[in-house]
Parts: C-alpha cells; sequence; structure tokens
C-alpha cells in the first residue's frame, strides 16, 4: 500500500482528499502546516506528498527547501495541489523538483487520484 502525505491547512479538504485517496487503497497521513508536514514527512518516509503551497507555519515552497535539505526524504516526490497561481511560486517549486503543480480549482479529486496513480504506473 503506498503512503501518502497530505498537507493542507482546509480541514474540510483533507477529509475529502484523505477519504478519497483511502477509498483507492493509499495509506493516508495528513498535516495541516508545514512544519507539522515537514516532521511527518521525516517520522513516516511517504511514497510521495501532496502539498499546499499556502499554509500557516511554514510555507509550502519554505516545506520544499527544508525537504530537499534531507538526505534521508529529499528524493520524496510532491505534487503542489494549490489555489494559488503565481508564475513565479511555480517557477520556484518546479525549481524544487515537484512533479507537478495542479490548480484546486480545475482538478476534481478523481483527477488528482487518477494523476496519481498514472505518476505510480509511471515509476514502477
Amino acid at each position: 500500500m503506498k503512503k501518502v502525505l497530505l498537507i493542507e491547512d482546509e480541514p474540510a479538504l483533507v477529509d475529502l482528499y484523505k477519504t478519497k485517496f483511502s477509498k483507492e487503497g493509499f495509506d493516508v497521513i495528513t498535516a495541516l502546516d508545514g512544519e507539522s508536514g515537514l516532521q511527518m514527512a521525516r517520522m513516516e518516509k511517504p511514497d510521495f506528498i501532496i502539498l499546499d503551497i499556502l499554509l500557516p507555519v511554514r510555507s509550502g515552497i519554505t516545506f520544499l527547501k527544508k525537504l530537499r535539505a534531507e538526505p534521508e526524504i529529499s528524493k520524496t516526490p510532491v505534487f503542489v495541489f494549490s489555489c494559488f497561481d503565481e508564475q513565479d511560486i511555480k517557477k520556484q517549486a518546479f525549481d524544487l523538483g515537484v512533479e507537478d503543480y495542479v490548480l484546486k480549482t480545475k482538478y476534481t479529486p478523481d483527477q488528482l487520484v487518477e494523476e496519481i496513480k498514472a505518476y505510480q504506473n509511471i515509476t514502477k
């Protein structure tokens, strides 16, 4: 079972996506801010991370910089899933090695799950 870390600060979205990914056979762990997300990544060593950019305590970009600096978890694939559609931020995220940067307003939960599943099939 693939383990996904969902870092999202909106409890309703956490519940929605946790339920959706769990029904699709993923083991889902969650964090509500970038700092606890980094702690969870260290402890749980997820197979991949779904990351919001606008987070309390530690932003998604700061989270990515810290994640990439830690050898044990630096290669963890990250998918940004955010409402924040700013080109400079997108460029920073891609420069920090994210797999994709998708907008919440343009993806349904089913579409996000399918994207993650497609990525898994490519990397097997």
